[in-house]
């Protein structure tokens, strides 16, 4: 057994496996084997128990000849453990050495030790413990035989370093798994649909699609660049990464209006998406799910650009978001203005553009003439001399 603190390159490699497990559950073996050499145990084990009921829920040791001693445990004597009934009253204390708390006399009249840890030739142990999912706690434990010492003063002290890096593991684990079960939660929904549809992030990265999708692809005037959906037209290309950025940083919902090259018009739907077990996780700010469905034909010629037919299918609180676009503002100018809310705005500006026929700002902008439009806010004398602060033209 080992008599002195591990070197610092030993704990480095074991904190690298340990971040490893994260996305490898299957090196958790390694790392115990790891953790066992370096406070010089005989046999490590990690379990996670439910904080009301006691009851284990899962276990796990270092090396396959202790498996059995492993089920043993975790089917019926982990209920009667007094390590982590000590645990359970001691809030503030996260590593033990079990000889400081448990003599001679306790072992020998405890049916824990003298029915389940001596007949496997056990009697000391190192015990830490960290908590990741609110209802439950982990236990990481190193143990020893009665012929050798028991745990050094150095080896509660290597187990107190290492314990934050377990905990942050296991919780990157068990949000990648959340987010696994987010991602086909979506897909079972995304190929029950037989529009083009896409699980993205606000990146833009191609996460999963349906095969509506895949077929899409090319007369959508797209493609996949290094798994990332990309436009092939600039102007659409920003649109979407504007409608990502919204999208993601809001949590609210974001609509995108193109023409693909056929000359059919499309709307994209983008969604934030949260599977029912991430209703308490940031996470679901992560995902977004773009429903893509292709808009009906205009059932009459669009008028010539410019006139004042071309305005008769707005409403009046649009007539004023189209007035302040036409000013050169920016929608949250255009917002402040009308006292209204940024989103109701964005919303206006994709009716307008549903309405008139045209497949961007840019566009409308260049066709329609101001001096078509009735009195709004932002065509009375005042507002052309005076614009509120934070609002003049062409910001």
């Amino acid at each position: 057994m080992k008599s002195h603190a591990p070197n610092p390159e030993g704990i480095n490699e074991l904190v690298g496996l340990i971040y490893a497990c994260a996305t490898e559950p299957a090196r958790l073996p390694e790392v115990l084997r790891l953790f066992n050499e370096l406070v010089g145990g005989a046999t490590a084990q990690i379990f996670t128990r439910d904080l009301a009921s006691g009851a284990i829920v899962a276990s796990q040791v270092a090396d396959a000849a202790h498996e059995p001693v492993g089920r043993h445990y975790l089917s019926h004597w982990g209920a009667f453990d007094p390590r982590v009934k000590w645990f359970s009253s001691r809030s503030s204390n996260k590593v033990l050495r079990c000889h400081e708390l448990f003599d001679e006399a306790f072992v020998a009249a405890s049916s824990f030790y003298q029915d389940f840890m001596v007949p496997h030739g056990l009697r000391w142990s190192l015990v830490g413990r960290y908590q990741v999912e609110p209802g439950t706690e982990t236990v990481i434990l190193s143990m020893r035989p009665a012929a050798s010492r028991p745990f050094e003063p150095w080896t509660a002290h290597t187990l107190l370093q290492l314990l934050p890096h377990f905990e942050r593991s296991s919780g990157i684990a068990a949000k990648l798994e959340r987010q696994s079960a987010a991602v086909q939660s979506a897909m079972a929904m995304m190929k029950s649909l037989p529009t083009p549809c896409l699980l993205t992030d606000n990146a833009g990265r191609c996460l999963e699609a349906n095969d509506a999708f895949s077929v899409a692809l090319e007369p959508l005037s797209m493609r996949l660049v290094t798994g990332r959906v990309r436009f092939t037209r600039s102007d659409l290309q920003a649109q979407w990464e504007s409608a990502l950025f919204e999208t993601h940083t809001t949590a609210l919902a974001a609509t995108m209006v193109f023409a693909d090259t056929g000359g059919r018009h499309w709307k994209a739907r983008l969604l934030p998406w949260q599977a029912p077990v991430e209703q308490h996780d940031n996470l679901k700010r992560k995902m977004i799910v773009v429903i893509f469905s292709e808009m009906a034909a205009q059932p009459h010629p669009m008028p010539p650009a410019g006139s004042m037919a071309a305005t008769a299918r707005l409403t009046r609180a649009e007539v004023e978001v189209l007035a302040g676009l036409l000013k050169g503002l920016p929608a949250k100018a255009i917002a402040t203005r009308r006292s209204a809310s940024v989103n109701t705005v964005r919303t206006q500006i994709v009716s307008i553009l549903e309405k008139t026929g045209y497949n961007s700002q840019k566009e409308l902008m260049a066709s329609f003439s101001n001096s078509v439009l009735p009195d709004s806010v932002f065509t009375s004398s005042t507002y052309e001399s005076h614009p509120p602060r934070g609002e003049a033209i062409g910001r």
